[in-house]
């Protein structure tokens, strides 16, 4: 009895867990999010690089539940040029929303970070899905010295870094 209370208790807490875990993400060139539930199925990511410059970030436009968000040149310069070979998406949507609200991360990776680092050098945006607005912006920024990276938070002011 002791046991199959044991493995019932392991299986409950188990999945509590995976419903909190990121899911990896894909967006179609017509910033469709495939692998996103019913609920958000019009979500949609708009992203454009300039063909010279090596590729900076011209354009990010993010859709969700009716609304949008698209934002200036001061913010995009924080994306490391050539980052589009490294876009990462990740998502959660099976959480308690009064925790935190159900979310997409657009991750872009700095294409020349030093190997062995614990986290991928670059800027991370995460967006609400409910209503699409930005709930952070993240610069990861490498200290191989120390073989880590520092979290930087970006704050805003007046839609650009402060």
């Amino acid at each position: 009895m002791k046991r199959t209370t044991v493995l019932v208790a392991f299986m409950v807490l188990a999945t509590a867990a995976l419903a909190h875990q990121d899911r990896i993400l894909s967006v179609r060139l017509d910033g469709a999010i495939p692998e996103l539930p019913p609920a958000y199925q019009t979500t949609r990511l708009h992203i454009a690089f300039s063909e010279g410059d090596a590729g900076a970030l011209q354009r990010l436009t993010f859709l969700s539940s009716g609304r949008e968000i698209s934002f200036q040149p001061c913010l995009l310069r924080l994306v490391p040029k050539s980052s589009f070979r490294q876009l990462f998406l990740t998502g959660s949507w099976y959480h308690e929303e009064s925790i935190l609200p159900h979310y997409l991360t657009v991750q872009f990776r700095d294409s020349l970070s030093p190997q062995g680092l614990p986290d991928y050098p670059g800027v991370r945006f995460v967006f609400s899905l409910r209503d699409a607005s930005l709930i952070e912006v993240t610069q990861v920024v490498p200290v191989p010295a120390e073989n880590a990276v520092h979290l930087h938070n970006i704050r805003l002011s007046k839609d650009c870094p402060a």
